[in-house]
């Protein structure tokens, strides 16, 4: 079985100085807990790690950051790595170094192979993952499946045949285009209408037979014939001259006509500027699925003014906020996207015109360059200044520093030699027509030409007509290939959620308990489409698809998560370690603690790094998982990364404090200690409490009717319950009562040693109503008009005889 001891994260994205994630404690293999604000650099851990597994990070490949922004600004790109240690008998560490030479290839080191195949499923979780889940089409969610059922690979190679099959069709598109052309200029110079090697072999027999040149019996020798024309042509000098001129017309012809491309540089120009204006903000357009996210959520929520992005209290219009936020965005996206589509149309005008100098500089005549020499002299200089303005138009925005394209001189040059064509071809025609006088000269002229241009034609139109066979062939065998790994991938994503279905609808009925119309998740493949599935659900017995008509979007990310959980659990056993960032984020508080108690048990042989900005939560991790190790990212600075500090639960806390002799200190952390656990098991023992507005109670409040509660649920005729003789104790033994009154006040003192012993006689009450194996406090519940008090696993019977005495 292979451990993780310890992760080791350098000038790696937002993180600068070393962070180092300890996975020991005490001798022993732990889970380790981060929590920090947004923006502290908790996700540069998770990018890491996936960049470790995967050599690059995919959501933000997507986002258009590529493998360059991976180090620290700082960093010079020296010294980027994320390493991990372990505990096992061959892989005792690998590491990830950043590569300056090769950036999309950083250097695996340690026992690297080796650990790979412990790593086939993913096993990273986060809340934006959730998010495509819940908001995305059937199509990704079909994606987010396979990847976390281990089948990237697979749907990585449909997407690649499908990007050949696509880039070959397009490929087969322009080769019958070309042989359409290659029909007409061959029906243009013979007339024949239906293309066939016989009746091109007449047609140059014909030609043959005027000159008395031996005809020939297959195409292939049709140089024979003009070979031997060309002798003749060569003979007669204005003859030459004709076939010359007319080549050039033919080559005029293909040329133009070209656009004018400075009006459409200025144009981008102008776009261009405006946006370096806001360069800042350009790095933010990656939020603004972020924002749209929430404004659709905000919708659909009865309160607006906590952000369903990390759950805080909004002070102020939290919908006009987000709403002004991706309006500024989208505005900046429209304009990002302005400058990529005229990018994109200046790039195709520029690079067929570069094919057309190719035509033209394939003249040889040296009277056509003579007459024409101010005309090649600009196709020479756009031969060499052209590729140069492909290459800028091909940088990534970013990178480009200044745009001044409509300056250049060849560009000026573009525009004059589109308005020249008529001149130019009236030119040739002019200088054709002269050497056209004698009819007998201009046939031979004409019929070398014609012989010519069928070779060319008729040779392209063999040459295309092969390769559309070639293609066709291809994308056949292309078609069938996709659909039969497309029927592969489905079966498997069929077949691996059978196999996990048990795991899947135990971990997702855990964390939706409380929902008794709602159970029993599938996945369904969409008949009929490639890439698709839907959700399924029990609803009050019934069979639900999809599953969104019944379904919140809380309900729908426990959904998600139960399906990477149970893949993980079932193919990455050999490997028992996953991360989850942040993935409580769209679960109400009553559920957050039930991630905690299906993580403890069902995954109690698993290390997890948890990572989170809910306080609420990273104190409910710290209660269920004491023996985790808990970090917290408190700031962050631009020239150290994340600032990370050792964090002590609750109860290490308050010890400390009265250690150090701090009683307020140690008062007030106990105080807001009992007021969670209060509420907590108040709750669970559905104690009846005086209504208050603004849902604020106080320890008196809360700790009164919990001990009349559970005097009343715990009782037997002649004895008496060990709780309520603790509880008993609690109130005789100690100064309690003065402390639940006091406890918030520093003028009211109390000793180091007042405070440790209504804590320690606390810590003796809640481990009597704690579980430490399900991680819940024991709960009332009537079940066929029997009466419990107990723990969700049920190992812990308050109502039990030998609890009394």
């Amino acid at each position: 079985m292979l451990k993780i001891n310890k992760i080791t994260v350098e000038n790696f994205r937002g993180i600068k100085s070393p962070v180092i994630l300890d996975f020991i404690k005490g001798g022993n293999s732990t889970s380790a807990l981060i929590y920090g604000r947004n923006g502290t650099g908790k996700s540069s851990i998770v990018d890491s790690w996936e960049w470790l597994i995967n050599s690059k990070i995919e959501f933000l490949t997507k986002e258009g950051v590529s493998e360059r922004d991976y180090p620290h600004k700082l960093s010079n790109g020296d010294n980027v790595y994320i390493s991990a240690d372990f505990s096992h008998t061959s892989i005792n560490s690998v590491k990830a170094l950043y590569n300056k030479t090769k950036i999309t290839s950083p250097i695996n080191s340690g026992e690297y192979a080796e650990f790979k195949n412990y790593t086939v499923y993913p096993n990273f979780l986060r809340y934006s993952d959730l998010q495509d889940f819940v908001f995305k089409t059937k199509g990704d969610k079909y994606k987010y499946i396979a990847k976390f059922f281990g089948l990237e690979k697979f749907t990585k190679n449909q997407s690649d045949i499908q990007a050949s099959f696509t880039r070959i069709s397009t490929q087969l598109s322009r080769y019958k285009i070309q042989l359409v052309e290659n029909k007409k200029s061959i029906t243009a110079v013979t007339e024949i209408q239906e293309i066939d090697e016989v009746k091109v072999i007449l047609f140059i027999n014909d030609i043959a037979k005027k000159y008395d040149i031996p005809e020939i019996a297959e195409y292939k020798h049709i140089y024979k014939v003009e070979n031997a024309l060309s002798e003749i042509v060569k003979a007669n000098p204005i003859a030459t001259a004709l076939n010359e001129w007319n080549s050039f017309l033919l080559r005029l012809n293909q040329f133009y006509p070209i656009p004018k491309v400075k009006q459409e540089c200025i144009n981008l120009e102008s776009v261009f500027q405006d946006l370096k204006k806001d360069e800042a903000n350009i790095t933010k357009l990656i939020l603004i699925e972020l924002y749209t996210t929430a404004k659709e959520t905000l919708l659909n929520l009865e309160d607006k003014s906590t952000c369903p992005i990390c759950d805080k209290l909004f002070d102020g219009d939290l919908e006009q906020h987000i709403t002004l936020k991706h309006k500024a965005l989208e505005e900046l996206n429209n304009k990002k996207q302005d400058y990529i589509s005229k990018r994109e149309s200046l790039f195709k005008k520029i690079e067929n015109l570069h094919h057309k100098v190719g035509i033209i500089q394939s003249e040889k005549s040296l009277k056509v360059k003579e007459n024409f020499s101010l005309f090649f002299e600009d196709i020479d200089k756009l031969e060499i200044q052209i590729p140069k303005i492909i290459s800028t138009l091909k940088t990534q925005l970013k990178d480009l520093t200044s745009l001044n394209l409509s300056k250049l001189e060849e560009v000026s040059k573009i525009d004059v030699l589109s308005d020249m064509e008529i001149t130019y071809k009236q030119f040739v025609l002019d200088f054709i027509k002269s050497l056209s006088e004698d009819e007998k000269t201009t046939k031979l002229a004409t019929d070398f030409s014609n012989l010519i241009q069928l070779r060319v034609a008729y040779s392209d139109y063999l040459k295309n007509e092969r390769k559309i066979n070639y293609l066709s062939d291809i994308c056949d065998k292309l078609g069938v290939l996709f659909s039969k790994l497309t029927e592969f991938i489905q079966a498997q994503i069929q077949d691996t959620f059978t196999l996990i279905q048990t795991d899947v609808i135990e971990c997702y009925n855990f964390l939706e308990g409380t929902n008794q119309y709602l159970k029993n998740p599938e996945i369904k493949l969409v008949v009929g489409k490639d890439k698709a599935v839907e959700l399924e659900i029990d609803f009050v017995n019934e069979k639900i698809t999809p599953a969104y008509k019944f379904m919140s979007e809380s309900q729908i990310n426990s959904f998600g998560l139960s399906i990477f959980l149970a893949a993980v659990k079932h193919f990455n056993s050999s490997f028992k370690f996953m991360i989850l960032d942040d993935v409580v984020n769209s679960f109400d508080a009553f559920k957050r603690p039930k991630v905690a108690q299906l993580l403890a048990a069902k995954f109690n042989d698993f290390q997890i790094l948890m990572l989170t900005h809910d306080q609420v939560f990273f104190d409910t991790i710290q209660r269920h998982f004491p023996q985790w190790n808990r970090y917290k990212f408190s700031s962050w600075d631009y020239t150290t990364g994340p600032r990370c500090n050792f964090s002590n639960n609750y109860i290490e806390e308050i010890e400390k404090l009265i250690i150090d002799d701090d009683p307020i200190g140690a008062g007030q952390k106990l105080g807001r200690y009992l007021e969670m656990v209060f509420g907590i098991i108040n709750e669970n023992l559905q104690t009846q409490m005086r209504y208050k507005l603004e849902n604020i109670y106080t320890l008196s409040e809360f700790y009164e009717p919990l001990v009349k509660r559970i005097k009343d649920k715990l009782k037997l005729p002649n004895k008496q319950h060990k709780i309520s003789i603790l509880f008993g104790e609690f109130e005789q033994g100690t100064i309690f009562r003065n402390y639940c009154s006091h406890w918030k006040d520093e003028a009211s003192q109390f000793t180091s040693t007042e405070i440790d012993s209504i804590f320690r006689k606390w810590l003796e009450i809640e481990s009597e109503i704690y579980c430490s194996n399900c991680k819940s406090y024991c709960h009332y519940e009537s079940v066929s008009s029997i009466e419990y008090v107990r723990c969700n696993c049920g190992n812990l019977n308050l109502k039990l005889e030998d609890k009394f005495v």
